[in-house]
């Protein structure tokens, strides 16, 4: 009983509620999608087996008007078995009916019912952006710049004279409307480039305007994806917001509040501007503070260890990004989505860009967000739902056999012949693909699973402060 007491149920609770949720809402997700495909199969008169959540060994099935409803073991999708489509035995087994017995569809009506899918998950995720403009998202307003917080020493934006408080005007010719979360914010700009190198067009300070030709580097902490060493420091003020007592900072008279402008001379930029400072080893840091009071000072620091720390530091917690409940448009939601879903399929394909396969997520790696979100803020489980769902629409048109793209492709095929395609022809094709899918999904698994176990490894931030040695005045 000791050991039963001793468990923290809370968080056990807890945790198992959220997977639930989690599942559920993958699962509505797919349901919908599907549901499409369903009432549109119904409405073109086409006969209608089964209606699955999930592939592999049934968990759960019942008979409801001549229509098996099935829960399966692997969440990996769903489907809708219609006999008279493309024949698909290699996911959804076999069919209880000879489709030779069954009269022919016609190839508007495939179309209409493949359609169906991508048209539902659209809709939902139009439904769930009204919900997000509604009841807003929590947004990190750092984003909303394009000025550059710290360039990283040694990296290709630093080696071509790039500076912090640079404001980047341009990236290939495209104006980024901000730092990060849209298809042509700078970090996706940079991420999802398609040429071999980067063209920046710059404005420093207002004197002039700076042109660099970056060729990137591809970064291993980010599987291989190109950086040019400034895409993690937006520009944002140093803001105090606590400080360490008999700490460094302490000592020189900073308090919280306090507002950084000035390195040794320098504007400040940056919070990752100091620690830079500190972890080089430079012995003193002359800064210029705001006092929150009103005012300002000059001081002089010299970082240390704490007794229970490794590293030198100046001891100040720094105030955290401004986080504000913002209400985008459902237009502005769903276009953002599709745009970055169309960047990322033409970055995919593109031999210059670093975009491979392995940068790709499946159902353990959206399962793992959605996990994530709802700990976090469930409205950020709305916003992300929206870009799953145009997600879901836009892949699934993609003219692959196994896609709902593949089956308005053969029926296309098939008004132009004026003749269906032979059975065993579409079979061999589709069963082709089965397999090219189902490798795909053990790759972007097996990515989604390294991904994980490496977030699991990673050490915790420390939870306890700094201890610094009390000096007598």
């Amino acid at each position: 009983m000791s050991f039963l007491a001793s468990l923290p149920w809370l968080e056990i609770v807890t945790v198992a509620g959220t997977i639930v949720l989690a599942l559920f809402l993958f699962g509505l997700t797919v349901a919908a999608h599907e549901f499409g495909h369903f009432c549109a199969a119904r409405k073109a008169g086409l006969v209608v087996e089964k209606f699955a959540i999930g592939f592999g060994p049934k968990i759960y099935g019942k008979v409801v008007d001549g229509v098996e409803w099935q829960v399966n073991l692997l969440p990996l999708g769903g489907f809708v078995q219609l006999p008279q489509m493309s024949p698909a035995e290699g996911i959804e087994g076999k069919s209880e009916q000879d489709v030779q017995d069954l009269p022919p569809a016609s190839p508007g009506a495939k179309i209409f019912t493949a359609l169906a899918g991508p048209v539902a998950s659209l809709g939902l995720g139009v439904l769930c952006a009204v919900g997000v403009w509604i009841f807003g998202v929590p947004t990190n307003m750092t984003y909303r710049t394009t000025t550059i917080g710290w360039v990283e020493p040694g990296t290709p934006a630093a080696k071509a004279g790039i500076l912090p408080g640079d404001v980047i005007l341009a990236i290939d010719q495209q104006r980024p409307e901000r730092w990060a979360g849209r298809p042509g914010a700078v970090v996706e700009s940079i991420l999802l480039g398609t040429d071999k190198e980067i063209l920046l067009e710059l404005d420093r300070g207002g004197r002039e305007i700076v042109t660099a030709r970056i060729l990137p580097e591809r970064d291993a902490e980010m599987e291989g994806l190109r950086r040019l060493g400034f895409e993690m420091y937006p520009a944002q003020s140093a803001v105090v917001d606590k400080v360490i007592v008999d700490g460094p900072a302490d000592r020189a008279g900073i308090r919280g509040g306090d507002r950084i402008v000035m390195l040794d001379g320098e504007k400040l930029w940056s919070p990752a501007a100091v620690k830079a400072a500190v972890d080089a080893g430079q012995a003193v840091l002359t800064l210029r503070v705001e006092r929150a009071s009103g005012g300002e000072i000059s001081v002089n620091v010299r970082p240390e260890k704490a007794t229970n720390r490794k590293d030198r530091m100046i001891g100040v917690i720094w105030k955290p990004s401004e986080v504000q409940i913002t209400h985008p448009t459902p237009q502005e939601q769903v276009s953002s989505a599709a745009g970055l879903v169309l960047r990322t399929l033409r970055a995919l394909v593109t031999p210059a860009s670093s975009v491979g396969l392995q940068h790709l997520s499946g159902p353990l790696g959206i399962f793992e967000r959605l996990v994530s979100l709802l700990r976090t803020d469930p409205r950020l489980v709305l916003y992300f739902s929206v870009i799953l769902n145009v997600n879901l629409a836009v892949l699934n048109l993609l003219p692959i056999p196994v896609l709902d793209g593949g089956h308005i492709l053969f029926s296309i095929v098939e008004a132009v012949r004026k003749r269906q395609l032979q059975a065993k022809t579409i079979g061999m094709i589709q069963t082709c693909f089965v397999v090219l899918l189902a490798g795909f999904f053990l790759l972007v698994t097996y990515h989604d699973s390294m991904r994980l176990k490496r977030r699991m490894e990673k050490p915790a931030e420390r939870a306890d402060m700094p201890i610094f040695q009390k000096r007598t005045k």
